[in-house]
C-alpha cells in the first residue's frame, strides 16, 4: 500500500502544474496517516474499504486531531504537542483522500470512490487587516522600540514590507534569490516564482528597506558564509559556519505573530487587550483564527480593491491563475459598498443603532 502512496505522489509531481513542495508534503503526510488508520483496523488493500470505514475514519481522533513532535540532533523527542485539527486542514484532508482515491480509479485498482460526497463550504471572504491595523504594525516597525526587541531588524521589516507590498506567498518569499533582485533600474523590481513554475515581476516600492537589510545585515548574518537566498537563518546546524540556509516557513509564521503581537503593544500601551482583539481574536470562524503571514497577502489586495484598483492588474500583482480568484476581493468589498449606501449618514439612510 506504501508502494501505491509513492506511485500517487510521483503522479502528482509529473501531472500537477500547480504542485508545491509543500502540497507534495501536504500529500504525503495525510496519506501516511491515513495508512495508519487502515493499518489500525485491519484493512490491508484499498479495495477493501467501503463508505462506512472512511465514514468511522472521519470521526477517529487521527483524523479530528494532530499531533506536532520536535526532535534534536539525535534523533531524540524533545517536545510534543496535540491539539484539534483545523477546519482548513481537515478540508484539506479530504482534498487529499478526494485526489488519491481518483487516481485509484484511473489505475483500476478499486471501482469507485468511497469518500462521502460533500460540497465545499469555503464561502466566507478571505480574513484581512484593516488599514488602522496594518498602520500601527508599521508604525512599531519604524519606532526605535522596534530595533532593541529585534536583534535583526532590517531583515524583519524587510520581511514584513515585502509580505504585504508584493502580496507575496509565504513560499514566494523563502525562496527569493540575490539574482532575483533588479533593482538597478528606474523601476526596482523583484523577479517572483509563483505557483505552476511561473514568474512575475514585482515592484518593491519599500525597496530602500530590502537595500539597507542586503547591505548590512545580511552580510553580518553571513560572515564568511555564501548563500543565494536573499532572506537567511542566522542559525547554524551544529554551529557549522558554512551550513547557512534560507528562513522557513515557520520561523516567518512565529516572528510575524511576534511583531503584531508587540506592535500592538507598543501602540495601545495600557490598552494592550484592546489591541491585542483587533488583530488575534476569532473573527466570526472565518479562516484564519489567529494573525498569520497569509493575511498580509489578503490585506493589500483587499486594499488594492478599496482603492478602485482594476481587478486585472490586481490579478497579476498576486500571480494568480484565474480572474475568478481575484474576485473573491470583490465581494466583500460590494458588500461594505452596499452598507454605506443605505445606512451611511451622507446618503440619506439612517441606521436604527
Amino acid at each position: 500500500m506504501q508502494e501505491i502512496v509513492s506511485n500517487f505522489i510521483k503522479h502528482k509531481k509529473i501531472t500537477g502544474t500547480s504542485l508545491t513542495t509543500n502540497t507534495v508534503d501536504s500529500y504525503n503526510r495525510d496519506l501516511i496517516i491515513f495508512l495508519s488508520f487502515l493499518n489500525q483496523t485491519n484493512i490491508t488493500k484499498f479495495d477493501q474499504i467501503e463508505r462506512k470505514d472512511i465514514n468511522n475514519f472521519l470521526k477517529s481522533d487521527i483524523f479530528n486531531k494532530f499531533i506536532k513532535i520536535w526532535k534534536n540532533k539525535h534523533g531524540d523527542e524533545v517536545k510534543k504537542i496535540t491539539g484539534i485539527r483545523s477546519d482548513s486542514s481537515k478540508k484539506r484532508f479530504l482534498y487529499t483522500l478526494s485526489s488519491f482515491f481518483n487516481y485509484l480509479i484511473y489505475k483500476k485498482l478499486i471501482k469507485k470512490n468511497p469518500l462521502p460526497s460533500h460540497k465545499s463550504s469555503n464561502n466566507s471572504e478571505p480574513q484581512s487587516l484593516t488599514l488602522e491595523e496594518i498602520k500601527i504594525i508599521f508604525d512599531y516597525i519604524n519606532s526605535k522600540n522596534f530595533s532593541m526587541d529585534f536583534k535583526y531588524p532590517l531583515r524583519e521589516s524587510s520581511i514584513v514590507n515585502t509580505l504585504y507590498y508584493c502580496g507575496l506567498r509565504v513560499s514566494e518569499l523563502i525562496n527569493i534569490k540575490m539574482s532575483d533582485i533588479k533593482f538597478n533600474n528606474s523601476n526596482p523590481y523583484i523577479l517572483i516564482q509563483g505557483k505552476g513554475g511561473k514568474f512575475r515581476e514585482q515592484p518593491h516600492p519599500s525597496y530602500k528597506i530590502l537595500l539597507d537589510y542586503i547591505e548590512n545585515e545580511r552580510k553580518i548574518i553571513l560572515g564568511s558564509s555564501k548563500s543565494d537566498y536573499l532572506f537567511i537563518s542566522n542559525y547554524r546546524r551544529n554551529n557549522v559556519k558554512n551550513k547557512i540556509k534560507n528562513i522557513t516557513r515557520q520561523f516567518i509564521d512565529k516572528r510575524i505573530k511576534e511583531i503584531c503581537i508587540k506592535s500592538f503593544e507598543f501602540s495601545f500601551r495600557d490598552k494592550t487587550k484592546r489591541g491585542l482583539d483587533l488583530i488575534v481574536k476569532n473573527r466570526d470562524n472565518r479562516k484564519y483564527k489567529m494573525i498569520s503571514p497569509h493575511m498580509f497577502r489578503h490585506s493589500i489586495a483587499t486594499h488594492l480593491v478599496e482603492e478602485g484598483i482594476d481587478l486585472i492588474n490586481i490579478k497579476e500583482h498576486l500571480g494568480h491563475s484565474s480572474i475568478s480568484v481575484t474576485s473573491r476581493y470583490l465581494g466583500n468589498f460590494t458588500e461594505k459598498k452596499d452598507i454605506l449606501r443605505k445606512y451611511g449618514p451622507l446618503t440619506g439612510g439612517n441606521s436604527n443603532d
